[in-house]
């Protein structure tokens, strides 16, 4: 069949628009708190950009080459392609899957009391200092 009619709504039809995925909590991404002012403790899942662009895995070489690797930063978390901050930078970063765009600092949410209890609850004290 080379052609077919299409099914096009018409003026008065209600089209369900896709609705956009939720916001992930600081609970579900992680966050830092106020003291950690370089970000360098977040461990996170986050791995997006502050402009919404994809960060790019850190032991990727693509499409951007960088010398930001585990064997030269054992203790920076370097996982995924999750937002870190390896390099006392001013705040926790990751260079990004953009070809045209080598790198961009991530925003990482503040830890507010209500996270602080939930991990205090759960006996997770290391992420308090």
């Amino acid at each position: 069949k080379r052609w077919e009619y299409c099914d096009v709504a018409n003026c008065g039809d209600t089209i369900a628009l896709p609705t956009p995925p939720p916001t992930p909590s600081a609970e579900e991404i992680g966050c830092v708190y106020s003291s950690d002012t370089l970000q360098k403790d977040y461990r996170g899942s986050l791995a997006v950009t502050t402009s919404g662009r994809t960060c790019q895995r850190w032991d990727s070489q693509s499409p951007h080459s960088h010398s930001r690797t585990t064997a030269n930063y054992p203790d920076s978390g370097l996982d995924e392609n999750y937002c870190r901050n390896p390099d006392n930078e001013d705040g926790a970063w990751c260079y990004t899957t953009d070809p045209d765009k080598r790198w961009e600092y991530c925003d990482v949410p503040q830890c507010d009391e209500t996270t602080r209890k939930a991990r205090q609850l759960r006996g997770d004290f290391s992420k308090d200092k």
